[in-house]
């Protein structure tokens, strides 16, 4: 699944062409995420680069770059960020020994469990080998923890499968997990053939609706002939991944793993512009303190 690495905000004010060495080395498309953390890591940046590089043409460059970086870089966990303005290399590992990290980027120093000094990165260093395929158990849950990353960055989400169908729970409760890791604000567009009634499709998604309560999350439904739908993907305005087997899990006991990857960023871009333009056939807009409408 997707890497998730700490990186000390200090080894990126070195200077810009450090800044865009590391920064170069995430992304949806690379299969790692810098870790939020702390929930402010660009603040954190900017500060350490206006302690080394005040007054610099450096400084002014890093400012631009940080303001480029988009959510979908960032691995979002609500992980606590206490400790981290008086020292936030003792704080990551503190945090690791919570709940770990894949690696931890640091500013300076010496090689020690799971801290890597930036000096010492390379293409050759097992944090940076490459993480686009994942041999995945299909449940519900390590479904949804695949697609966390770019769920949670996500504003505009596209589901796509042609036999989507969440009066059946295979599909439902992939699709709940799915909902439930999707912030506030969010539009979510399914798109599945048009092989059965649409009414009967549209009860699914309210059965999931219910069950998910993703608050202030719009739901639209999309049909498309089913000979024409084929792949399976997650894709949100960020990236994408493809499911090889389904948006379902395995609770008819057959196909109990699937193979998931990262699409390239010119495969994503084809297949986001191919789900676009058509007319929603029915929409919800869930709202807690409605009961969802």
């Amino acid at each position: 699944m997707f890497k998730e690495i700490a990186v000390e905000p200090a080894a990126l004010a070195a200077s810009d062409l450090q800044f865009r060495y590391l920064i170069e080395k995430f992304g949806v498309a690379e299969g790692r995420l810098i870790a939020a953390f702390p929930s402010k890591w660009k603040r954190f940046v900017y500060q350490a680069a206006q302690a080394r590089l005040r007054g610099t043409t450096e400084l002014s460059k890093i400012e631009v770059r940080l303001r480029g970086l988009k959510d979908d870089l960032f691995y979002f966990r609500g992980r606590p960020g206490e400790g981290c303005a008086e020292n936030w290399l003792a704080a990551a590992e503190a945090e690791h020994a919570r709940e770990p990290f894949d690696a931890i980027i640091a500013a300076e120093g010496d090689a020690r469990g799971a801290v890597v000094p930036a000096h010492e990165l390379d293409a050759a260093h097992p944090c940076l080998q490459p993480n686009r395929q994942w041999h995945i158990e299909r449940t519900a849950e390590v479904m949804a923890r695949c697609c966390a990353p770019l769920l949670h960055a996500g504003s505009h989400i596209k589901l796509i499968d042609p036999h989507m169908d969440a009066n059946n729970g295979r599909h439902r409760r992939p699709l709940v997990a799915f909902l439930r890791c999707v912030r506030p604000g969010a539009r979510v567009d399914v798109f599945c053939g048009d092989g059965k009634r649409q009414d009967h499709l549209c009860r699914g998604i309210e059965r999931a609706l219910e069950l998910a309560r993703p608050d202030g999350v719009e739901v639209r439904l999309y049909l498309r002939p089913q000979a024409t739908l084929h792949n399976r993907y997650v894709l949100t305005e960020g990236g994408g991944l493809f499911f090889s087997t389904g948006l379902d899990d395995h609770d008819d006991g057959a196909n109990r793993t699937d193979e998931v990857g990262v699409l390239e960023s010119a495969i994503w871009l084809v297949q986001w512009e191919k789900y676009s333009g058509d007319d929603p056939v029915a929409c919800w807009k869930w709202q807690k303190h409605k009961g969802g409408e």
